[in-house]
């Protein structure tokens, strides 16, 4: 998980300005979709500089489309609503409400800067299914290196490889409130209260370096007097900017009246990588669409055969995810793109425009 890549120094800032690993996806994401759309666009004999510029209006409305749906699922104040909408370093993004301001946006660029151009709305859809496909996968390599948008725990012996993630990561953080984890790999001792002593190590949690008896006195340079401290930096202080990418423990702990320096790297049970999961899903579609592009028969079927596929797959991918969203939305969502991805390629194909094949742009 790389949730910061690097750190950019600016006067004034004690941290910098941080470059995240989901947002440079984004940004490959954007490009790469830019880059496939020009090559389909030629060759279905569509004016490639009109698509390029819509599709700067596309990425635009997707970001703001899925900013706001999120912020409208997770604000519970319209003030901080407004507040905190620019602020997409603290999250999120949801992928729906992005398809829905991606299409505004590219309806909002042609009415402002291309209406005097020829435009078949259903044959750009086609063109740019599979781009959005390409996107959404490399958007989803973005998750994973933000650590978001996780699977449930893995059982034992099951035929996937489970992603641990480190103390940064939402994971951590919602897991341990679930009670489906220890903070930081290690539970402390209740009858030494108000001392941090550990008590026990969790298997497979990253602290086995820690012993039963052990006595915590310091962590990350601060010290550490009662277990209040400990909590405050591991529950409340890592979940802020500074520790953003920060996967080690650094521990001065007292072991049989001697002090010692121990470094420990907490991470979570093994879980589905739902994002991989995604990320060869979407690779897949995307070569699906661009084969298909050159057979259909109607305009407006290779984009309803993107939403009835990314539809069903969605919907699987759902059972194993395990990040707290509105899954039941989302499931929905799901269901109604299945259903109108099918009755849009059926009505395409009986009353569509057919498609005529053009000459490619150079």
């Amino acid at each position: 998980m790389y949730q910061i890549l690097f750190r950019i120094p600016l006067p004034g800032s004690d941290n910098g300005m941080a470059v995240n690993g989901f947002g440079l996806m984004l940004l490959f994401a954007f490009l790469a979709g830019n880059w496939l759309v020009v090559r389909l666009a030629r060759r279905e004999g569509i004016d490639a500089s009109m698509l390029q510029d819509l599709a700067l209006w596309t990425f635009l409305g997707g970001i703001v489309g899925g900013r706001t749906l999120y912020m409208w699922e997770n604000t519970p104040e319209w003030t901080d609503f407004f507040k905190k909408f620019l602020l997409l370093n603290q999250g999120g993004l949801i992928l729906y409400g992005g398809y829905a301001g991606g299409i505004v946006g590219m309806l909002l660029g042609w009415w402002l800067r291309h209406r005097d151009k020829p435009f078949n709305a259903l044959r750009v859809l086609d063109v740019y299914a599979a781009p959005a496909a390409l996107g959404v996968a490399f958007g989803r390599v973005g998750c994973l290196m933000n650590g978001c948008c996780y699977g449930q725990v893995v059982p034992e012996n099951a035929l996937t490889f489970p992603m641990h993630y480190p103390l940064p990561a939402a994971a951590r953080f919602d897991l341990t409130a679930k009670g489906m984890q220890t903070t930081a790999g290690f539970a402390l001792d209740p009858s030494k209260y108000p001392q941090a002593v550990v008590l026990a190590t969790e298997p497979g949690g990253g602290a086995e370096a820690l012993l039963p008896g052990d006595l915590i006195l310091q962590a990350q340079g601060r010290d550490i007097p009662t277990v209040k401290e400990l909590s405050v930096l591991l529950l409340n202080d890592w979940g802020q900017d500074a520790f953003r990418g920060v996967a080690n423990l650094d521990l001065k702990i007292r072991r049989e009246g001697q002090a010692v320096d121990i470094t420990v790297r907490p991470v979570t049970p093994g879980l589905h990588p739902a994002q991989l999961y995604e990320v060869v899903s979407m690779l897949l579609l995307c070569l699906t669409i661009i084969a298909y592009l050159p057979i259909r028969s109607r305009m407006g079927q290779a984009a309803a055969l993107f939403f009835l596929l990314y539809g069903c797959h969605r919907f699987l991918n759902e059972l194993l995810r395990n990040d707290p969203r509105p899954i039941g939305l989302e499931n929905n969502i799901s269901v109604f793109l299945i259903l109108g991805g099918t009755l849009v390629w059926i009505a395409c194909g009986l009353i569509g425009q057919r498609v005529v094949a053009s000459k490619p742009v150079s």
